[in-house]
């Protein structure tokens, strides 16, 4: 979404429910349930992580750790975002994103660009991104800038416990 920041209402939410995982364990809720329900996904991942060392060794040390439970057209960990393109017939995070796409023009404000070459890539937004550069493939419409001095990447020599990349790039093995 190409709104700015600026346009969102991000406040606290002091009226949505919210459960410890204690709660939500006690309730035989399930981390699916949860990612139903659009949780944020680091959050989900910690609840299922909750429940596996429950079971393991009866680790309560995440208890105490909050579940807020968001109503549509509220999001986020805590509910401190709210969707201003907000219709009521939708149920879903998922159905807000896909009805704005629907309904508004989708216009890319920042693309990762790499300027260092002076390469015609066609009509903007069109630009040559960094791992088009020493692909082997010839990405510019005005020549093979794109190409050119990829025989220096070829010099770089790796350490014995390193691994040389396409791209001539030296990592470890490990």
């Amino acid at each position: 979404m190409n709104e700015s920041s600026s346009k969102f209402n991000i406040e606290l939410n002091h009226y949505s429910s919210k459960y410890t995982f204690d709660q939500l364990a006690k309730q035989n809720i399930t981390s699916q349930q949860l990612y139903i329900w659009s949780a944020p996904i680091d959050i989900i991942e910690h609840y299922q992580f909750y429940l596996d060392q429950l079971l393991i060794s009866n680790d309560q040390s995440m208890a105490r750790e909050m579940f807020y439970n968001c109503t549509i057209p509220r999001f986020g960990p805590v509910c401190q975002y709210e969707y201003p393109y907000y219709h009521p017939n939708i149920s879903s995070l998922y159905e807000i994103i896909n009805h704005f796409y629907s309904n508004y023009e989708y216009i890319p404000t920042t693309l990762t660009c790499y300027t260092h070459l002076k390469c015609d890539r066609g009509p903007h937004p069109a630009c040559l991104d960094w791992t088009e550069i020493c692909n082997g493939h010839i990405d510019c419409l005005d020549g093979d800038f794109d190409e050119q001095h990829c025989w220096q990447l070829e010099i770089n020599e790796c350490q014995d416990h390193e691994y040389r990349c396409s791209n001539g790039e030296c990592i470890p093995q490990s």
